[in-house]
């Protein structure tokens, strides 16, 4: 029994040390951006302000504050909000920043997976994303965003 937990403990030690950086900075921006979803599906901007860096500026000059205020009109002018999300890239740079392209249909009632895109009824967008490691913890520094057209979601 001792042999197998040895072995147990051995081949845990191994494959976080298999592990490199770069594969634990991308899982960790995709969770980051599966919590904005989430956040956005659940109108939640507490949730959305913890994904946020205090930093954020983006190309409009917007800030922290301008970009919680946008997402809380979207929040107020929807009833229900379902997201579709996507992410196309992430590109590390360096240890603590990263870019990230991400696709998102968000529609009024729910996106059923086995829709096709084609008869999508959803608003869709792509965002370019910039991200900082702040403390050990990914956050959003920046961002644009613009309309995406239906094709863009094909991989």
């Amino acid at each position: 029994m001792p042999k197998l937990i040895l072995l147990i403990t051995l081949l845990s030690i191994q494959s976080l040390v298999g592990c490199s950086d770069s594969d634990t900075s991308e899982q960790q921006i995709r969770q980051l951006i599966d919590d904005a979803e989430a956040a956005v599906e659940n109108k939640s901007l507490m949730d959305a302000k913890g994904l946020i860096s205090e930093q954020y500026r983006d190309a409009r000059k917007r800030t922290r504050r301008d970009l919680i205020r946008l997402l809380a009109g979207v929040f107020l002018r929807n009833e229900s909000i379902y997201l579709r999300v996507q992410i196309n890239d992430i590109a590390l740079d360096g240890a603590d920043r990263a870019d990230a392209v991400v696709y998102a249909a968000m529609a009024g009632r729910p996106l059923d997976e086995t829709m096709g895109l084609l008869s999508l009824r959803a608003d869709l967008y792509r965002f370019d994303l910039e991200f900082l490691m702040e403390d050990g913890v990914w956050q959003i520094i920046g961002g644009r965003w613009r309309q995406a057209k239906t094709s863009d979601f094909v991989e």
